[in-house]
C-alpha cells in the first residue's frame, strides 16, 4: 500500500475529531515520543537561573534526552534563542529554547543536557522564535488549571491561544499507519483584567457572548468591518477595540 493512500486512510480515520478543533494540522514523525510526562529536571527554577546566569548554558544541535525527529511535538523544529521571565525578576536571557507540545514544557539546553522547567508556575513570560507566552490560569469544561498561552492581543483583555497535541496514533493501534501521527489542536482563551482565561469561539456568536458587557458596541464594531469573525486577525481587531472601549 503506497503512502498517499495510507495518508487517506489515516485522515478519514481522523477526521471526526479533527473538525471538533481549531487544527494547526497533522504532521509526522518517525518515532514515538515517551508517554512520561515527569519533568526532566527536578530542581527549582531559580537554580536554573543562577546556573544562566553563572554562564552554565550552552549550544548543542541535538542534546541528550530527545531525539530531533520528533518534530512534530514542538512549537517550531530546532532550538532557537529566547528569553525567560521568573516570578522573582530573575531573568534568563539569550538561551536555546524549545516548547515541547506534547508534554506541554518549556526546555532549554545546560551543556549537553536537555532539560525542563520543573515547576513552571515560576515562569512569568517567555519568548521565543519573536512570540510571546504566559503561564496563566484557565478554565475549561468547569475545571480550573494552568498552562503555557501565547499572548496574540495585550491590554487589560488579553486574546491568547492554547496549543496541544490532542491525538497521537500509532501504527500499533492503526496498523494503517507507517508512522505515528500528531494532530496539533489550538484553542483561543480570553482573559479580561488579570482573571481565569476562558475559551472563546471563533464566531461572531461566540465573540459577542464573550463581551457581554460591551456587546452592543462590539457587535456594530464587526457589522461595519464586514467581519465573519473566522480569522485570528478580526479577534485581534475585535480585542484591541474592546480595550479602546475601556
Amino acid at each position: 500500500m503506497n503512502k498517499s493512500v495510507l495518508m487517506i486512510l489515516a485522515i478519514s480515520f481522523l477526521l471526526p475529531v479533527m473538525t471538533r478543533s481549531q487544527n494547526e494540522g497533522v504532521k509526522h514523525v518517525s518515532s514515538t515520543v515517551a508517554t512520561d510526562k515527569k519533568p526532566m529536571y527536578d530542581r527549582s527554577t531559580r537554580e536554573m537561573g543562577l546556573m544562566q546566569e553563572q554562564g552554565s548554558s550552552g549550544g548543542a544541535s541535538c542534546p541528550a534526552g530527545l531525539s530531533s525527529e520528533n518534530a512534530a511535538c514542538y512549537l517550531e523544529p530546532g532550538w532557537v534563542p529566547g528569553k525567560v521571565m521568573l516570578n522573582d525578576n530573575t531573568l534568563m536571557d539569550n538561551i536555546l529554547l524549545r516548547y515541547d507540545l506534547y508534554h506541554q514544557q518549556l526546555q532549554f539546553i545546560r551543556g549537553e543536557d536537555t532539560l525542563a522547567f520543573a515547576k513552571p508556575e515560576e515562569v512569568n513570560n517567555f519568548t521565543l522564535d519573536g512570540k510571546n507566552f504566559i503561564y496563566a490560569e484557565y478554565q475549561l469544561d468547569n475545571i480550573i488549571d494552568k498552562g503555557y498561552f501565547e499572548i496574540l492581543a495585550d491590554g487589560n483583555c488579553k486574546l491568547l491561544l492554547r496549543r496541544t497535541v490532542e491525538y497521537h496514533v500509532t501504527p500499533e493501534t492503526n496498523p494503517n499507519l507507517e508512522e505515528d501521527l500528531y494532530i496539533r489542536e489550538c484553542t483561543y482563551y480570553i482573559s479580561k483584567n488579570g482573571e481565569t482565561a476562558k475559551p472563546v469561539r471563533a464566531c461572531r456568536s461566540g465573540v459577542l457572548c464573550a463581551f457581554k458587557d460591551k456587546e452592543d458596541q462590539v457587535k456594530k464594531f464587526m457589522k461595519d468591518n464586514g467581519m465573519k469573525m473566522n480569522t485570528c486577525e478580526q479577534l485581534k481587531e475585535v480585542v484591541a477595540y474592546y480595550n479602546s472601549l475601556q
